[in-house]
């Protein structure tokens, strides 16, 4: 074999796999990796040249056995898709939808870059010899990689990490993923059929090769419109549901504290009148009449919402999950020290309003299910060297860990994991994540824990004071 057929045999194989094995790992953060996202990638791209030094060994043996049949180069090409994503589902420490997902676009980029580089290559001034790689093939490989590269790569770093955030958190995520399926498959089909149907006419007509162009682009353009618009789509809807939620419980808190001031109020100006009244008493009346009356106006200076701290903010968010909590039968012990922060009450409100949510939801199945002893939830809240800390503690009968994160190896509760240790059907982890958002927001982070012997969840939110 002379050193030029490898060299092309090498260089084509791997224009096709090194990058597909490279944007593998672009839409996954550092943690989605054991030993993190470089040493991946690292291992993903030395197993595609691994792959691509060994492919001129099929070429030569094509030579050898004097065959024209690509049966040889397709099934090393697959024994090679396949080493490959063995690899990738092995150290990506993400669930199995958000895996196929990634796989599932690079395999569509390597099906457009198939395409468009066999479009191209006929309209190359370089010689076409027969075999797999010549230098018309490794030409049109090259521009069609340096084109289509780089935005398949920032399409997965920005819309497609978005998507494989809320992936598995909204009940439409499946459905749309299986549509973008049976795109693909219909879009493979259609070049494969336009394909064979162009070559029977290009050899009866002697037609020209810039025939074959229009309707093989339609068909890349198209798929391409269509996943973008798909998964666009879906990330907006996602985040309208996400801000719906967030301003409909900033609306009930919203109102919650304004009745509370109002309440306020009312109680002070009713105490007004009710002290006019005793002093009244006091100077026209008897004994028996101003403690009769006294015993009536406590009724009326009663106030239903209890102090909790200084922070109006809140106080008013602890006092509305704290009237939840007692209508549903759970105790709420709250040991709270706050008065002035510099947050955006609605950070706060949000903040505070998921994690109460997700503690008082924990906490009333398990009182469903252990109705004695009766749950309970603590919360605690202080600043500490320049961190506001808030931790709570809610009962919780069990988790669902991320496919990453097995439940053996954090049955003691001793590990304090991110939100994207934990999944929910409910929209929780979700939640989590929003948490997460919201603390890295101030300089802060959040920490959720499992002890799944003494069934107590924790969560643990840190927001720095001093960075605001």
């Amino acid at each position: 074999m002379s050193f030029g057929l490898f060299l092309r045999s090498f260089c084509g194989f791997a224009l096709q796999t090194v990058p597909c094995a490279v944007l593998l790992t672009v839409p996954f953060q550092e943690k989605a990796y054991a030993k993190g996202k470089r040493w991946a990638c690292f291992w993903l791209v030395m197993l595609s040249i691994g792959f691509s030094l060994c492919y001129p060994l099929i070429v030569w043996l094509n030579i050898i056995q004097v065959t024209n049949s690509n049966l040889d180069d397709n099934l090393f090409m697959l024994a090679a898709i396949a080493g490959v994503t063995v690899l990738y589902a092995r150290i990506t420490r993400v669930n199995l939808l958000q895996k196929f997902s990634a796989l599932f676009i690079v395999i569509s980029y390597a099906a457009v870059q198939f395409i468009l580089a066999n479009m191209l290559m006929d309209f190359l001034p370089l010689k076409k010899q027969a075999m797999t790689y010549n230098d018309a093939t490794l030409a049109a490989y090259l521009i069609v990689t340096a084109v289509l590269l780089p935005l398949v790569a920032l399409f997965m770093r920005t819309k497609l990490k978005n998507y494989l955030e809320i992936l598995g958190h909204t009940s439409h995520s499946r459905l749309e993923l299986g549509f973008l399926v049976v795109v693909l498959v219909l879009y493979l089909v259609l070049n494969a059929l336009y394909s064979a149907l162009w070559i029977r006419l290009r050899d009866t007509l002697q037609l020209s090769s810039v025939y074959f162009i229009p309707f093989a682009l339609f068909l890349s353009v198209l798929l391409i419109f269509t996943f973008y618009c798909t998964i666009n789509l879906s990330v907006f809807k996602a985040r309208s549901a996400e801000q719906e939620l967030e301003l409909a419980l900033m609306r009930q808190n919203y109102n919650h504290i304004e009745e509370s001031i109002g309440q306020q109020k009312r109680a002070l100006h009713d105490t007004r009148q009710l002290l006019r009244s005793i002093s009244a008493l006091a100077k026209d009346g008897t004994k028996e009449e101003l403690l009769k009356y006294l015993d009536e106006a406590m009724d009326y200076t009663t106030v239903s919402d209890t102090r909790f701290c200084a922070n109006p903010c809140v106080n008013g968010v602890l006092n509305y999950y704290a009237g939840l909590a007692e209508a549903q039968g759970i105790r709420f012990s709250v040991r709270a020290v706050c008065d002035r922060l510099p947050f955006s009450d609605a950070d706060l409100t949000i903040l505070l309003g998921n994690a109460l949510d997700n503690a008082i939801r924990a906490a009333s199945e398990f009182g469903k299910a252990q109705p004695d002893p009766k749950p309970e939830i603590r919360f605690s809240a202080d600043t500490i060297n320049d961190q506001f800390a808030i931790q709570i503690e809610n009962p919780c009968l069990a988790v669902s860990y991320a496919t990453s994160f097995q439940e053996g190896n954090h049955a003691e509760g001793k590990d304090w994991l991110t939100a994207d240790a934990f999944r929910s059907t409910h929209g929780g982890g979700y939640g989590l994540r929003r948490m997460e958002m919201i603390t890295g927001k101030y300089g802060g982070h959040a920490w959720f824990s499992f002890d799944a012997k003494d069934q107590v969840f924790v969560t643990r939110l840190m927001l720095s004071v001093s960075g605001v």
